[in-house]
């Protein structure tokens, strides 16, 4: 639902005006599926729209779709920046999430987010040591001595379900 409000958003930004064709190209979707959703959205009071008009957001729409926009934002900065997450997977991850998480930790992520690439000495400390860690548990020699792990290293548990992430995981 969010991704339509925002291709919506995208469009009327770039183009002046969001059409079921041009939605459907950029979601990579039929037009049938968008009229579908649109029929739904207007439903829910996120957005105007007639048989061959433009496309509309409410302002209830524009909120939920400028929201959901900003917590991709956010989210990627984080996985990226911070977590050094490949951008692919930074991109793909803040997409999933971007509509589930609540404002209070969406404010405590931008919040942390800002901190972390600020010059704060404390930030910059915290960046080598946590680099020098990742390098730690990359190798698997934290894992004795990891608080969570407590000796079998669940990193182990996530590229078993997953065998390309031991290679993902060795290069952030």
């Amino acid at each position: 639902m969010a991704h339509y409000l925002q291709a919506v958003a995208g469009l009327k930004r770039e183009k002046g005006h969001a059409r079921v064709g041009d939605i459907a190209e950029r979601l990579g979707v039929s037009k049938s599926g968008v009229t579908s959703m649109l029929r739904s959205l207007q439903t829910r009071g996120l957005v105007d729209h007639e048989p061959y008009g433009c496309v509309e957001l409410t302002s209830t729409g524009v909120r939920l779709a400028h929201r959901t926009e900003a917590n991709r934002n956010v989210l990627m900065r984080f996985f990226s920046d911070i977590l050094r997450v490949s951008e692919g997977n930074a991109v793909e991850d803040a997409c999933m999430i971007e509509h589930l998480v609540s404002l209070e930790a969406m404010v405590q992520f931008l919040r942390l987010t800002g901190f972390m690439q600020s010059d704060d000495p404390a930030a910059a400390r915290f960046r080598t040591a946590f680099r020098e860690y990742q390098a730690r548990c990359s190798s698997g020699t934290a894992g004795e001595d990891c608080v969570v792990c407590k000796g079998r290293c669940l990193r182990d548990a996530f590229e078993e379900s997953d065998p390309d992430a031991a290679a993902r995981a060795a290069h952030p």
